[in-house]
């Protein structure tokens, strides 16, 4: 016994290819966003994915074999008008899904590399200020040393100071260790100043910064709104109502054209006569949860 197959909008997109939401907008040329939000906040965007995912995988599978004559009965339902109502439906899908998670991947990604980049800017602050104590050490009371000292502390502001300061402070150590004094030469070796420690600084206040670069570098998420999956759930039920009043036009030529199926939508049809939208139509129990 042959299954059925289960069609779903991300299979069909990728098997058609994709569309823009500009072409998606010429379809629809007209309307505006009112229209759709008034037509989507009656629907519900899962219920409406699934259905439209049936009808239009049967009928991309169905057109492999279609003949000539009955693609031209079918008028502008072909393959690439498929294309842009298929990605018009999984743009709806996707908004929905991610409003339903509250956190986009994107966003998820931006707070790991956030906490990351946190934690080592929190250990580049520690190592300045040790590193600042033990070169004040070393300096003694030798105040052109100790002049350098502050100075490198007290680095310019820049996108990350802290990483900045820690180099110039790392560039003091090197000048001491090139040019010590018998009393430097000891609180160097007390302070465990060596050529080895400074490059393992200079290493942490890298990482540091590449740490941060790359945080900035993931922008948040747009938030996505309850309105923004109205307009798209509205422009997928303008565009499948196109595509049922067509393919029954058709059918009335042609019978073998596979019929359109409408059991989860039964309601939005069945207040609607064939080529006339009432903008009375009652509202179907919607799943996506829309604003009155």
């Amino acid at each position: 016994m042959s299954q059925t197959p289960v069609y779903i909008l991300s299979d069909i997109v990728q098997r058609l290819g994709p569309a823009t939401d500009a072409e998606t907008r010429l379809e629809v040329e007209g309307y505006t966003n009112e229209d759709f939000i008034a037509k989507g906040r009656r629907i519900g965007t899962p219920r409406l994915a699934k259905e439209i995912a049936r009808n239009y995988g049967v009928m991309v599978d169905w057109l492999n074999t279609a003949t000539a004559q009955q693609k031209e009965v079918l008028g502008f339902v072909g393959l690439d008008w498929l294309r842009i109502a298929a990605h018009a439906g999984r743009q709806a899908e996707i908004r929905h899904d991610n409003l339903g998670r509250g956190e986009s991947e994107k966003a998820a990604t931006k707070h790991v590399r956030v906490a990351k980049a946190d934690e080592a800017m929190h250990l580049v602050k520690s190592t300045r200020e040790r590193l600042y104590t033990a070169l004040l050490n070393v300096a003694g009371g030798l105040a052109v040393w100790k002049a350098r000292v502050e100075a490198a502390y007290a680095t310019p502001d820049t996108q990350v100071p802290m990483t900045d300061a820690v180099d110039a402070l790392c560039t003091i150590a090197e000048k001491m260790l090139a040019e010590p004094t018998a009393g430097m030469t000891i609180r160097l070796a007390r302070n465990n100043i060596t050529a080895q420690s400074i490059s393992k600084w200079r290493e942490l206040a890298d990482s540091a910064r590449v740490a941060k670069r790359e945080a900035d570098a993931v922008a948040p998420a747009p938030p996505v709104t309850q309105a923004d999956i109205d307009v798209w759930d509205g422009i997928a039920i303008t565009l499948f109502e196109q595509f049922v009043d067509a393919v029954e036009d058709a059918r009335r030529l042609d019978p073998a054209i596979p019929a359109p199926s409408i059991i989860g939508l039964r309601n939005w049809f069945g207040r609607r006569s064939h080529k006339d939208e009432s903008p009375e139509t009652p509202p179907e129990a919607s799943s996506s949860g829309t604003t009155p």
